[in-house]
């Protein structure tokens, strides 16, 4: 019987390595997707350098806040007759707010919640996190215009950027010449007490053990056992 030759062996590890790496890569992420709308968690490192620096966590926001939020949120387009928009419809956001709501809730912190709206006008895309108090709403497509920072469009194209309204305001990244403003993303403060309560954010404070305890307290009752007690001498009559 021939030996196997080295060539073979290696070629068959490496076969199995390549399919074990391919079967990893293709597992899905969970998603929720309906005939307009799909969303889905996704890792903050594949959201770009400047996301995945950030300390994320999840947050508890009512349908209701994540509504006004959305109504909030306003964009013009680049060019001479731009006007000011809403980025949501009012019927996506009584439609979606729940469900962005419920998403942001039961994200983690390598996660973003992804979104993606079908509408007659074009497609609406981007990511919401929460971080520094604040909660990120960052798009790459609003109404079917792909987000671009080129002075111009490509031709049948459409420049946009968000115009932040009342608290609101663009997130900065440094560059070598200084920070500059990322004109698709804008951040909204988180409403009070909206903070989820999870307990692996929350570091406790060091107990003592039982035994150092005891110790602690023989210490005490022996200092007080060793002070001098002070005895009043009775007042001559």
């Amino acid at each position: 019987m021939k030996p196997y030759k080295p060539n073979l062996i290696f070629f068959l590890i490496f076969t199995l390595l390549l399919s074990l790496t391919t079967s990893c890569s293709f597992i899905p992420e969970k998603k929720l997707k309906t005939k307009d709308f799909t969303m889905m968690y996704k890792a903050k490192t594949a959201a770009g350098y400047e996301v995945a620096n950030l300390k994320l966590r999840p947050v508890q926001l009512s349908e209701g806040q994540v509504r006004q939020q959305m109504r909030s949120i306003i964009y013009e387009e680049m060019n001479l007759f731009g006007k000011k928009k809403p980025v949501f419809s009012r019927e996506e956001t009584n439609r979606f707010a729940r469900l962005i709501a419920k998403g942001l809730s039961h994200s983690t912190p390598n996660k973003v919640v992804f979104f993606q709206i079908e509408n007659p006008e074009g497609t609406t895309a981007g990511i919401i996190f929460a971080s520094h108090r604040r909660v990120n709403w960052k798009f790459t497509k609003i109404q079917g215009g792909v987000f671009s920072t080129r002075s111009f469009a490509d031709w049948g194209g459409t420049r946009w950027r968000l115009v932040p309204g009342s608290s609101q305001r663009f997130y900065f990244v440094d560059k070598a010449l200084g920070s500059v403003a990322q004109e698709n993303w804008v951040t909204i403060p988180l409403p009070k007490n909206s903070e989820k309560q999870v307990q692996a954010y929350q570091e406790p404070e060091p107990k003592q053990s039982p035994r150092k305890q005891r110790r602690v307290q023989t210490k005490r009752s022996r200092k007080q056992a060793s002070a001098p007690t002070t005895r009043t001498k009775p007042a001559d009559t």
